[in-house]
């Protein structure tokens, strides 16, 4: 019986170990409903990569850096065997706790261009995935370039689990399907 009961708090410690307010770490993953999968697949010179996948296949993929005072930074993308990388790195998001109407941003050079970005948090709202129901932080943010792009986006936002919906203004949704946590 004794066993038994170190064993169960022994599960218990193991499934209630906290996870990073930003999850990071080689193979965490997630799984959309658009098909699109995203992993941490690996380290490189100090930095994680994300990789973005469709079908099992690179689709493309950024070099991230985790820091305690500066949250997460973009320090560049990895394009067939080249790294791009952004002067200086963008901030994505703030060092944690998110704050409802916190925002953050910066500017940067890539690849000949000026890039902008601007995040804030709008709200907390409950939200239902195929992954779970979640209570998440919404932030809307607002990319800008020098050559005219631009992209406006809600990421819902949940602690220790990471993106669970993405929405654009014209209402399309792209859902959280499945979470893996490395083992």
């Amino acid at each position: 019986m004794k066993r038994f009961l170190t064993f169960a708090w022994l599960l218990l410690g193991v499934l209630a170990a906290p996870t990073a307010y930003y999850p990071n770490g080689i193979g965490y993953s997630w799984t959309y409903s658009s098909g699109m999968e995203q992993v941490f697949t690996r380290e490189q010179n100090g930095m994680l990569v994300f990789e973005r996948r469709l079908a099992n296949q690179p689709v493309s993929a950024d070099l991230l850096r985790y820091t305690p005072d500066k949250g997460v930074l973009l320090e560049g993308l990895i394009v067939g065997q080249a790294v791009q990388r952004y002067n200086p790195p963008l901030q994505l998001y703030p060092a944690p706790p998110l704050v409802l109407g916190q925002e953050w941003g910066g500017r940067s050079n890539f690849g000949g261009q000026s890039v902008a970005l601007l995040g804030k948090v709008l709200r907390i709202e409950g939200v239902n995935v195929p992954a779970g129901r979640f209570n998440a932080y919404v932030i809307r943010t607002s990319t800008v370039t020098s050559g005219g792009g631009s992209q406006v986006m809600e990421i819902f936002f949940v602690p220790g689990v990471g993106i669970v919906r993405y929405a654009t203004p014209d209402g399309g949704t792209i859902d959280l399907v499945k979470f893996s946590v490395p083992k």
